[in-house]
């Protein structure tokens, strides 16, 4: 365990261990993470920052090979998980564990209720409700690199800290809230894995230019989206990588004969033509 002005560097099993007893008491624990997606479908945890508002850690997975003392502490029932537009931290944890750690506070789900915005981001939140203006210096740091300077884990902790501070202003407010239908609405959605199990055959959606066509076209559209978001699944790859939306668009516009008619498709490359092109020939053929 590494003091670092006021927080722990956790790089060790012994050290996560101690740290996860301490707060295993918590009434509440601010939770933020950083991961890279820029490779693969399944975001890759980088870091974990928590705090409960007096102890303060930064978190290093990819130094610690068992991680289960943390997720026993995320997952007891206990302890409030208080995070800012919770959807992809909760996702990496859904990943890995296959569940959701309850109970949940999301403090830009909460905002409105107090007047900010809707929507409102991390950083406009901390500086309306604490007036503080965040450093964005480490806002395009690769986390997976290490070692990670002081400065970009300070950046990283300070997530957690602010977090903790917002919610320690919320949590004074929210029981003369008389209204809370929409927020409990929303928090129990982020509570359900079906959100982070979107179902292959809605992912058409996602695809702007998709609701512009009609009758087979669409429905060729459908088959192909759905094909690749199990695809992207499976080989844990960007969805783009294994077929770009506008490759999609035209293979439902146009008429192929054969799977090297795909060339003509812009920056549809002969090796996805060889590795997919089959299959990619049946669903349009079949669709028709």
């Amino acid at each position: 365990m590494n003091m670092t002005e006021g927080f722990s560097l956790i790089d060790n099993e012994e050290s996560l261990s101690k740290l996860c007893n301490q707060l295993g008491n918590a009434a509440w624990l601010a939770v933020d993470t950083e991961f890279e997606r820029v490779s693969t479908y399944y975001p890759e945890l980088c870091l974990v920052q928590i705090s409960n508002g007096i102890t303060h850690a930064v978190i290093d997975p990819l130094a610690i090979k068992n991680m289960e003392p943390l997720y026993d502490l995320l997952y007891q029932q206990s302890i409030i998980k208080v995070l800012h537009s919770a959807h992809q931290d909760l996702e990496l944890l859904f990943n890995i564990k296959g569940s959701i750690p309850t109970p949940l506070f999301d403090t830009q789900i909460a905002a409105p209720l107090f007047g900010y915005a809707q929507g409102i981001g991390y950083g406009n939140l901390v500086k309306e409700v604490l007036e503080i203006e965040l450093d964005k210096g480490h806002a395009r740091t690769d986390w997976k690199k290490r070692p990670l300077s002081k400065d970009q884990l300070r950046y990283a902790v300070d997530d957690a800290v602010y977090l903790g501070k917002i919610y320690d202003v919320f949590k004074e407010k929210i029981n003369k809230v008389e209204n809370l239908h929409d927020f409990n609405a929303q928090i129990n959605k982020l509570a359900k894995p079906e959100t982070y199990q979107p179902d292959p055959a809605t992912m058409w959606k996602k695809i702007f230019a998709a609701k512009r066509l009609k009758g087979k076209q669409q429905i060729i559209v459908k088959q192909l989206a759905a094909w690749r978001e199990i695809t992207a699944r499976e080989r844990n790859r960007p969805r783009k990588w294994i077929l770009a939306d506008h490759a999609m668009i035209e293979m439902a516009k146009g008429s192929f004969e054969n799977k090297s008619e795909f060339l003509k498709i812009d920056k549809v490359s002969e090796k996805l033509v060889s590795r997919h092109g089959d299959a990619l020939l049946k669903i349009i053929r079949d669709s028709q």
